[in-house]
């Protein structure tokens, strides 16, 4: 009689961990990384919407012992720029930019070589302008301003002929920024806030800056010799528009559902936004890079349109399978960890292993 109590006692209170489980299965992967210090963040997986995982590893300060929870903020890093394209392409709704005019016509004085740069080539990474601001200059901890940079871009020079290849730069995504600014008349931190965070109820997402820091962020981690220290600072002025966001993964989840309607942007926008393919500027559409994927329903491939982002202490990964309406969100607090590797597993296990 015992053994049948304890063993229905099992059959309630243990979980599943079997083929038929998403959850407990991508538990168990996280955990594993987790356990070796190759995680310590969150992972968010939906479809259309509702959650299919939701889980925090580790902490978000470890000397104070306070839990990553799936609220936690991170810096994003790259993954800003997603956000930068999606307000260029509002401008472009609205009539205010042209993607093919020099953006000298924006912002006079540039010099004549990065003036003739255009919002198309800057946002499909295909400039020549170098890839960090630091081969230009040297960074401080402090909110450089506008105007500074625009003077630091007359200082570089473009590496090939602009559109003739693709080569990542963060410089491409900061000019956008500073476009959008001299167009607007707004800072990119009170735009960003007023067109995309606000509509979208993203209280927990905003723009950092040296001395604008988010309350309740989890501190940033560097792993050496498997030993966890904290971060240096990151020069967050420098990133405009390429890398100075902070989110959740709930945040961005509202993100990413606001993507499959019209309240950011249009169809047409939207069509331009992941228009990339396979050898042609990388992959890269406009703030997203474009791949294929197989899904799990059907025998067609459908289009994934993804992100990551790095920084001191931070690296982030989002992955969106536009033809499954389905959203992986790696967000972590440590530095280095394997976000794509983590990412592709996950996927493996949605759509290979047919969980959906």
């Amino acid at each position: 009689m015992k053994q049948l109590l304890l063993l229905a006692f099992l059959a309630i209170f243990m979980p599943f961990t079997g083929k038929g489980q998403l959850a407990p299965q991508l538990d168990s992967l996280l955990n594993d990384y987790y356990k070796k210090k190759e995680f310590n963040g969150v992972v968010l997986v939906a479809k259309k919407g509702k959650n299919l995982f939701q889980q925090a590893y580790g902490h978000a300060s470890i000397e104070e012992r306070i839990p990553n929870e799936i609220e936690t903020k991170f810096l994003i890093g790259s993954t800003t720029k997603s956000f930068t394209a999606i307000a260029i392409m509002q401008l472009w709704e609205s009539g205010l930019v042209n993607m093919h005019t020099p953006i000298k016509k924006y912002i006079p004085e540039l010099n004549d070589e990065i003036g003739r740069l255009t919002l198309h080539l800057l946002m499909k990474n295909a400039s020549g302008l170098p890839v960090h601001l630091n081969r230009i200059t040297k960074l401080e901890y402090r909110d450089i301003s506008s105007k500074e940079l625009i003077e630091l871009y007359n200082e570089s020079s473009l590496s090939f002929e602009p559109g003739s290849k693709f080569e990542y730069s963060n410089l491409n995504y900061q000019l956008c920024a500073l476009v959008l600014e001299r167009v607007t008349g707004q800072s990119f931190k009170k735009y960003i806030e007023e067109r995309i965070l606000t509509p979208l109820e993203m209280f927990d997402s905003g723009i950092e800056r040296t001395r604008i820091i988010a309350r309740d962020k989890a501190v940033g981690y560097d792993l050496e010799n498997g030993k966890f220290t904290e971060a240096p600072q990151n020069y967050m002025a420098y990133a405009l528009g390429g890398g100075d966001m902070y989110s959740t993964a709930i945040d961005l989840l509202k993100w990413d559902q606001a993507l499959y309607g019209e309240k950011l942007l249009g169809l047409e926008a939207k069509q331009l936004l992941f228009d990339g393919k396979p050898g042609a500027f990388g992959g890269y559409g406009y703030g997203f890079k474009v791949k294929e994927y197989n899904r799990s329903s059907t025998s067609d491939s459908g289009k994934l349109v993804r992100h990551g982002g790095s920084m001191y202490g931070y690296i982030s990964n989002v992955h969106r399978y536009l033809d499954d309406q389905v959203v992986i969100i790696v967000l972590g607090n440590i530095r280095p960890y394997p976000a794509m590797k983590i990412t592709l597993e996950i996927e493996t296990l949605l759509f290979k292993e047919k969980f959906l």
